[in-house]
């Protein structure tokens, strides 16, 4: 009989354990998908996009990265771009419980680096400076159009530098928070 309740009361136990290593796997599963998507999306601008837009003329440029900030704010980037933080922040409380183990510190550093390098970044450098160049009228003139790429172009591109290797180093913690082995010791 004592060794029913032994089973029994292991049984009830365990299931909380398993539950709350099912939330930490999904969460850090679905935080590496977004932060990853997002720093993709940075890296092939830094790779290709900045490198064709480079051999543009002026009025090329202003008007091919007018259209480009226009049309990235669509549904699927936002739901990656805002819920890499949801899912990161998320994850992150979902190995609160576990503050020593190894993959709480990748996802916090995680957050770090994504949040600040990446979100925040983009948010108070690189979306002002879009907004800033969407005010060029398409019937500048040459000059004026010179002028708003020279203060533009390099600028946006070494942010967008910066925002790719953060977002990069993010998603390589996450990927190193995916391949340890989960703590169940629970401490």
């Amino acid at each position: 009989m004592s060794q029913t309740r032994i089973e029994t009361m292991s049984h009830r136990t365990s299931r909380p354990r398993i539950v709350g290593s099912a939330v930490r796997t999904l969460t850090l599963g679905l935080a590496t998908l977004a932060t990853g998507l997002v720093a993709g999306v940075f890296y092939a601008y830094a790779i290709s996009v900045n490198l064709g837009l480079a051999a543009q003329p002026d009025a090329s440029y202003v008007a091919t990265m007018q259209a480009i900030n226009a049309r990235i704010q669509n549904p699927l980037f936002f739901a990656s771009f805002f819920g890499a933080v949801l899912f990161l922040l998320t994850t992150l409380a979902a190995h609160i419980p576990q503050p020593r183990s190894g993959r709480f510190r990748l996802v916090a550093l995680a957050c770090a680096l994504y949040i600040v390098g990446g979100f925040l970044l983009t948010v108070f450098v690189n979306v002002p400076m879009n907004e800033e160049l969407a005010r060029i009228a398409a019937n500048a003139s040459p000059d004026e159009l010179a002028g708003a790429r020279a203060a533009y172009e390099g600028p946006w591109n070494f942010w967008n530098g910066v925002r790719t290797v953060f977002s990069s180093m993010a998603f390589l913690a996450l990927i190193s928070a995916c391949l340890l082995r989960e703590d169940r010791s629970g401490r």
